[in-house]
């Protein structure tokens, strides 16, 4: 009888951990807003994938890591949320689409999802013209903090490549990037701190002004985990698709030597 009993306080306690569990991720880079001659939306869904009913948020953040006020509507046009954050509830195999209210100037920063149960979600950027006809859009995969990461770089014939990057952390991010070119070469390197919860989104050609126009990729750790994704424009600057970042540990070999002027790191290949 006692063992039954301990069996069964056993089992409550781990139902009661398992509740309790907590689920996170991130988009890191929002955008809404009008700019100069172009505007953008953000359009997020979210998805239920388990058995059992899902509550959470989605939490807003601006680049300066204060609250992200944006106005959404849900997919029949009603206003949903207040202030930073949505709210939402889902039944097993339930679906929400959110969109942003461009009625302000344009603002970014970064989304935070969090959850009680394994809900899936993506976003999706959308751009137009002066006239408010759409010029295109592309999707946002959820991401997880990782410490290293790449982005593929192709910055020939006018095309542009930018990164986004949040700071989900308590702590700030000393950041170091690396552009190599095809030939697996550094070609250019540069440290940068990000404060705790703000974020930043920049294009190659700012962040190595110098660098000539290239195909390769730019690779970019810290301590503490960050969020990224990757953004490549064509020349005009109204085509765009989004490049999800990859991790370091999947190009490089066990090992394998960087060389910086001043600067010689080795790198291992994550177990």
């Amino acid at each position: 009888m006692r063992r039954a009993l301990v069996a069964l306080l056993l089992i409550a306690a781990c139902s009661t951990i398992a509740s309790a569990q907590q689920y996170t991720y991130y988009f890191p880079h929002i955008a809404s807003g009008f700019g100069s001659a172009l505007s953008w939306k953000t359009t997020i869904f979210i998805s239920n994938s388990s058995a059992s009913f899902a509550s959470g948020s989605i939490t807003f953040t601006d680049v300066n890591g204060g609250p992200f006020n944006v106005a959404f509507i849900d997919d029949v046009a009603r206003p949903i949320g207040g202030g930073n954050a949505i709210p939402f509830q889902l039944g097993p195999g339930e679906t929400r689409k959110y969109e942003s209210v461009v009625n302000g100037p344009l603002m970014t920063g970064f989304a935070t999802v969090t959850a009680n149960a394994a809900v899936l979600g993506t976003a999706m950027f959308t751009q137009y013209d002066a006239n408010g006809r759409m010029l295109g859009e592309a999707g946002v995969p959820a991401a997880i903090p990782l410490g290293k990461q790449a982005i593929f770089v192709d910055t020939t014939g006018g095309y542009k490549t930018g990164v986004a990057i949040a700071n989900p952390n308590t702590a700030a991010l000393h950041i170091h990037f690396e552009l190599v070119n095809t030939m697996g070469q550094v070609v250019a390197a540069m440290t940068r701190d990000l404060p705790p919860f703000q974020q930043f989104s920049i294009f190659i050609h700012e962040l190595f002004p110098a660098a000539p126009g290239m195909v390769g990729r730019l690779q970019f750790w810290c301590t503490n985990p960050m969020t990224a994704i990757g953004l490549r424009f064509d020349p005009s600057g109204a085509l765009f698709t989004t490049l999800p970042p990859i991790a370091i540990a999947g190009l490089i070999q066990p090992a394998v030597r960087w060389e910086i002027p001043g600067i010689v790191r080795r790198e291992r290949l994550l177990s």
